[in-house]
């Protein structure tokens, strides 16, 4: 495969066929456990209420894979980005939201843990909070 113009490789087609089907038996696993699951990922933000992102990256770099992450109602996630162009940091509204990122982060991933899946956080700066799902262990 070659490099796109930002120098990135595509994944093969069948590895790429392989983290779909996988991050469609999460995303139904999930959903099954009671996680409201996003759709594409071009699907309109401000028509849901919250809940889990997959992403799939099709990209043959450390950041290709399987991406989960959680996203909170859009009024927390307004009132959060209002507060950091305001340069309010001490808002409280900010230290809810990253709590609420981290706490369901560690919930994902046990329950990722309990439906057989291997998975681990991201230490991506571009995808704070975020889980890799790495394989299914069934």
């Amino acid at each position: 495969m070659e490099e796109n113009e930002w120098g990135l490789r595509p994944l093969a087609p069948s590895e790429v066929s392989r983290l779909r089907g996988l991050a469609a038996a999460v995303a139904a696993d999930l959903a099954r456990s009671g996680l409201v699951i996003f759709g594409r990922q071009d699907q309109h933000r401000e028509t849901s209420v919250g809940g889990l992102r997959v992403e799939v990256d099709e990209f043959d770099d450390a950041a290709g894979g399987i991406w989960l992450r959680w996203e909170v109602h859009p009024s927390l996630q307004k009132a959060t980005i209002e507060a950091l162009r305001g340069q309010r940091l001490d808002d409280p509204v900010i230290a809810a939201a990253g709590r609420i990122h981290e706490q369901m982060a560690s919930t994902i991933l046990c329950m990722l843990g309990a439906l057989g899946y291997v998975a681990e956080p991201s230490d991506d700066d571009y995808r704070p909070f975020a889980i890799k799902v790495l394989s299914s262990a069934i």
